[in-house]
């Protein structure tokens, strides 16, 4: 046997086990760990997946709600689990955010994991209260510097996507508006709604619902291109701040070390998830849509994202208390 075939036929035997792994995934019911309470966006995609993924995989595939310590008990339960393919986390840009920090942190939030797929992308909408009158991102700078500190922003502190890319707003932007802490956006949205703040990021879906409602004047999205949920509002890059770009997203990860067969299969299993039309409904209810994509591409959103988020909190000073 010469020596070309030789490394075919180790080569063929050293696939043949991953193989064999992938076939006969998974032996056991499969659970998603999700770091929030029922009931929010990230359930209800946890849920949507885990129906589709059920008939898919041939066994039950069950959401875990653990809440908790800004994410972090889910992802330890994960990062430390059996790297079989059978315990996986939803996470959010939240994973990024907690590695940009440089917290401390029970497991390292890149090398702990396995990057199997994304789920969904989301622009945040800036929404403005009517009685501000603030229908534009000019708009909203004019006030700001003609009267500094007088405008409010509901924030959902340092540890949220919204409170950094409007600190790096006001940054670019040169203004200064009063941060009012919340502890869920519920309870933001709801005093936007009321005038009780003046502005708030909010998810596209919501802000886009309140808007055409009249409730609520929807300002710009923070995407770099338009989004689909509300194609008439601009960006707030179109709107003199090119450089501005901030994206909500929700993916899957596994345990680091599981094997990559295991990982190629669930991501074919969610992408087939993902285009189902009862799944992507019920995404768009919650103002969110597909993303599918390879576990490389993952992967790289989620290196530029902890890049993205140290610079913006070395640019803002942000600290979490």
């Amino acid at each position: 046997m010469n020596a070309w075939l030789s490394s075919i036929v180790v080569a063929l035997f050293a696939w043949l086990p991953a193989f064999a792994q992938a076939a006969d995934f998974p032996t056991q019911a499969v659970r998603i760990v999700v770091p929030f309470a029922p009931g929010g966006g990230t359930d209800l995609a946890a849920r949507a997946i885990a129906e589709r993924l059920t008939a898919s995989l041939g066994k039950p595939v069950l959401v875990e709600n653990r809440p908790g310590g800004n994410s972090v008990i889910a992802s330890r339960i994960v990062a430390t689990a059996p790297a079989d393919g059978h315990t996986l986390l939803l996470t959010t840009d939240i994973h990024a955010i907690n590695a940009a920090y440089a917290l401390q942190l029970p497991y390292d939030s890149l090398k702990d994991f396995s990057f199997v797929a994304q789920l969904t992308t989301s622009p945040l909408m800036l929404v403005a209260h009517p009685s501000t009158g603030i229908r534009t991102v000019a708009d909203l700078v004019r006030q700001a510097k003609a009267a500094p500190g007088r405008l409010s922003f509901a924030s959902l502190g340092p540890s949220s996507p919204h409170y950094l890319g409007f600190e790096w707003f006001e940054r670019m932007a040169g203004i200064e508006v009063v941060d009012v802490p919340y502890k869920g956006g519920g309870q933001a949205l709801a005093d936007t709604l009321g005038g009780q703040v003046d502005l708030s990021l909010v998810v596209a879906g919501n802000g886009i619902r309140q808007a055409r409602a009249g409730k609520l004047l929807a300002v710009a999205v923070t995407s770099p291109r338009r989004t689909s949920i509300a194609p008439d509002v601009p960006t707030i890059a179109e709107s003199g701040y090119p450089e501005f770009a901030l994206v909500n997203w929700y993916a899957i990860l596994a345990p680091a070390g599981t094997p990559t067969a295991i990982v190629e299969r669930l991501n074919v299993e969610i992408g087939r998830a993902l285009r189902d039309p009862g799944v992507v409904e019920r995404l768009a209810g919650a103002g969110l849509e597909p993303a599918i994509g390879s576990p490389a591409e993952l992967e790289a959103l989620v290196r530029r994202d902890i890049d993205k988020y140290r610079r913006i909190i070395a640019l803002t000073g942000a600290k979490l208390e």
